[in-house]
């Protein structure tokens, strides 16, 4: 399954050092050779009169400054100067970044995952959040500056709910020479805890469901052409073994499914997605199949 690349990329920025991060993962992905990369900055709506000017004039001038670096560097990458655009708009930064990524239909939007209020509110009420809980368009949290595209990606999924969608909108951000991925499942056995069991039967059932979840991954992968699965099912708590994965094998990208949006407010509170993001040492994608 050939890749066409990605055609919009739009790309929040507060200006701080994890936009930049954000700004430079966007030039390491897959880019559609007409692709357009849009920059937007949101400023409160409610800022005073006599200071809304300034407030304007300096996001803009802050702004020019960020699209005259990706201007300058845009010949070595194959890209056209007028492939990047930026706007200084007002509002909800959530909802702002919403509507343009509708408006530019966006393939991802990309966050720095540090801004300029740090990761303490990742999950408190942030743009980042809000976006992803929200948003049906995948949503790509950079931790780190971008030397290369992602190569050594894990695939979390459940190969029981879109699995196939997961994959192939996660293969979309990565390298396109890399055709083996790992997919990864971790299977939990609820009841485990709650029957009286020797110590044996509880390794058999467990070597059962990593089984049965090999066989299920197997199978997933005649729905994605093209690559090689390195499948690799746990049985255990998810939180912890997506993170522990990633770290085993040095993971750059973590994607991660969502079941959708009421499902999502739950996902991100106190689940999978939450430990994820607020523990991982790389990137996650988040994808809504």
């Amino acid at each position: 399954m050939a890749s066409k690349g990605l055609s919009s990329v739009l790309i929040p920025t507060d200006f701080s050092a994890g936009a930049q991060h954000a700004f430079e993962r966007a030039l390491h992905l897959p880019l559609a050779p007409n692709a357009k990369l849009t920059l937007l900055h949101v400023l409160p709506a409610d800022i005073p009169g006599t200071l809304r000017k300034v407030a304007i004039a300096d996001a803009e001038r802050s702004l020019e400054k960020h699209l005259a670096h990706a201007r300058s560097i845009a010949v070595e990458k194959g890209l056209s100067p007028r492939q990047f655009v930026g706007d200084v708009v007002e509002g909800s930064s959530a909802h702002q970044v919403m509507k343009r990524a509708n408006t530019v239909e966006a393939d991802v939007i990309c966050i720095g995952r540090h801004g300029r209020r740090g990761v303490v509110d990742l999950f408190i009420g942030s743009t980042a959040t809000r976006v992803m809980r929200e948003t049906d368009r995948p949503v790509l949290l950079v931790r780190s500056p971008a030397k290369e595209p992602y190569q050594r990606p894990l695939f979390a999924i459940d190969p029981t709910h879109k699995a196939a969608s997961v994959l192939k909108q996660g293969l979309r951000v990565i390298d396109p020479s890399t055709r083996t991925v790992t997919v990864f499942h971790a299977t939990p056995i609820p009841y485990e805890d709650f029957i009286s069991i020797s110590a044996d039967q509880r390794v058999a059932l467990r070597k059962k469901f990593e089984k049965d979840g090999e066989k299920l991954l197997r199978a997933l992968q005649k729905k994605v052409p093209g690559y090689r699965f390195h499948p690799v099912v746990r049985s255990g708590d998810a939180r912890s073994l997506v993170i522990e994965q990633a770290l085993t094998m040095g993971a750059d990208l973590t994607v991660l499914g969502t079941h959708g949006k009421s499902a999502l407010n739950r996902f991100l509170v106190g689940s999978v997605a939450e430990w994820v993001l607020s523990h991982s040492v790389n990137d996650v994608l988040i994808v809504r199949p």
